[in-house]
């Protein structure tokens, strides 16, 4: 096993991955024309199937969407959820409904992630953990943005 002194990065390398985390926002205009080349995209989802997950369960799936009919469809979905959203959330409610979701008609690429929860049930961690699900999907996600903002 390799020691934390062979696994040491550069300064400027720790330096790129703080910035990177650092100045992670939502990605709404990712390519100046409109188009994500499919060696960046693979790389993207490389980055997101690295993310950690309980016993290795990876319960994600990414489904990249490119038919602009679907693309509505989830937007109207999405414009509907906000109200009923935004009313449990309370005193927050009038700062969620401020955000846009403008963004699913116009980012250059849509990708829905799904959570399959009941896809191998006796994997390591997930009958006494369930909740670890949701924590490595979030992981997978965050690798993507991280991934995303460094292109």
């Amino acid at each position: 096993m390799a020691g934390v002194s062979e696994q040491a990065y550069s300064p400027e390398e720790r330096r790129a991955v703080y910035r990177v985390i650092s100045e992670r926002r939502d990605m709404r205009r990712f390519a100046p024309d409109g188009v994500v080349s499919e060696d960046v995209l693979a790389r993207l989802l490389q980055a997101a199937h690295a993310a950690p997950s309980v016993g290795l369960m990876q319960p994600w799936r990414f489904v990249r969407i490119t038919d602009d009919a679907l693309r509505r469809r989830i937007h109207a979905l999405v414009d509907e959820e906000r109200p009923l959203t935004a009313a449990a959330l309370g005193d927050r409610a009038e700062e969620f409904m401020a955000l846009k979701v403008e963004g699913i008609l116009e980012c250059a690429e849509l990708f829905v992630v799904g959570l399959c929860d009941d896809r191998d049930r006796h994997v390591f961690g997930r009958r006494t953990l369930p909740q670890m699900d949701l924590a490595s999907v979030s992981c997978a996600i965050q690798n993507l943005w991280l991934a995303a903002r460094s292109e």
